[in-house]
Order: structure tokens, then C-alpha cells, then sequence
């Protein structure tokens, strides 16, 4: 098992971090602390957590007291899952508040026009599939509308490569979390 371990400055506090065999576990703890949270129930709280309950680890962290170094076992959650966890917290710190506001524009942010620009698409590739019927019909006796049906058939070709594009980048969800940062 290849462990290293470091450190973040967060909100004037160190928060420790691992990485072991590729996954990086934070301590909540000294999270909590720089949120000036009650860890405690914080804490209580995330064992009964359907989701997060299992997924926390106790982690070997050293830690500077008195400025001594010391091994501590501490309550860890792997990245994947930290940013949802702080997002989860109930406190009126102002602290925590901030996080949350940030949280709520950086969600914004990466989805805003997802769900507009794809409805957007939906809409014009429907408006080219009825031209593209309508000029079938015309083309039994036009040349200049079969030239503008294969020209429609193109784009409506180009706008469902941009949906499959957007759909599998929709559904990335590291590439999501990739793009998030706490610190």
C-alpha cells in the first residue's frame, strides 16, 4: 500500500489529505474545525448517512501538537464524495454558508445551458426533420429541393453529433467532480 500524505490551507486552517493507492482521503475533522462546526455531531451524522456512512474510512494522519508530530487515527472521506458531504452540512457558520453559496454558483455554472441548450437543439433538429419530410414530398418534381433536402439532412446529421457529444459529456460524472475544486 503506497501512502502520502500532505497538506491544504484552508480558510487559515491545515487540512490534511492522503493518498493511498490513488485515492486521495480527506480528514473531516480539521475541515469541521476551519468551518468552526461542531465536529462531533457532524460526525455522528455521517456514520448514519446511507451513502457517506460507508464510504468513510479511519485514516493514520499526523498532526502537529504542540509542536510535536503525532500519529492520529481520524475520521476520512474520499474526494469523490467530500465536496457532496460539505454541501450536506446544517450550520448557520458563516463559514460553512460561504462554501455553500459557492457550491450553489459553481453548480450553476457547469450545468447552466444543459438543460436550455438541449431543449434548444431538440427543437431545431424537429424543425429540420419536418422541412426534410416536407421537401420529400416536393422532390418528386424539384431538383432544387432535393439539393436543400440533402443540405437540411447534413445539418440535422451536425446536430445530432453536438446531442451525443453533449449527452456522453452529461454523464461524466468525474469529469464533473474533476472540475470542481474546495481549496
Amino acid at each position: 500500500m503506497k501512502t502520502h500524505q500532505k497538506f491544504l490551507e484552508f480558510n487559515g486552517k491545515n487540512i490534511v489529505f492522503l493518498n493511498v493507492d490513488g485515492t486521495y482521503w480527506i480528514a473531516l475533522i480539521p475541515i469541521l474545525k476551519a468551518l468552526n462546526m461542531d465536529s462531533d455531531r457532524a460526525v455522528k451524522t455521517l456514520k448514519k448517512d446511507p451513502i457517506l456512512g460507508p464510504e468513510r474510512s479511519i485514516q493514520p494522519v499526523q498532526v502537529s501538537k504542540n509542536g510535536k508530530n503525532q500519529l492520529r487515527n481520524m475520521t476520512c472521506l474520499p474526494e469523490m464524495y467530500i465536496y457532496g458531504w460539505l454541501f450536506s452540512l446544517r450550520s448557520d457558520s458563516p463559514e460553512l454558508i460561504d462554501y455553500k453559496r459557492t457550491c450553489y454558483k459553481l453548480l450553476y455554472n457547469h450545468f447552466h445551458g444543459v438543460i436550455t441548450n438541449r431543449k434548444e437543439l431538440l427543437l431545431e433538429r424537429d424543425t429540420v426533420d419536418t422541412e426534410i419530410h416536407n421537401l420529400k414530398e416536393d422532390l418528386k418534381e424539384n431538383e432544387v429541393g432535393y439539393k436543400k433536402l440533402k443540405k437540411l439532412e447534413a445539418n440535422r446529421k451536425d446536430i445530432s453529433k453536438k446531442l451525443n457529444t453533449q449527452d456522453k459529456e452529461f454523464v461524466k460524472e468525474p469529469g464533473f467532480w474533476d472540475n470542481l475544486h474546495l481549496f
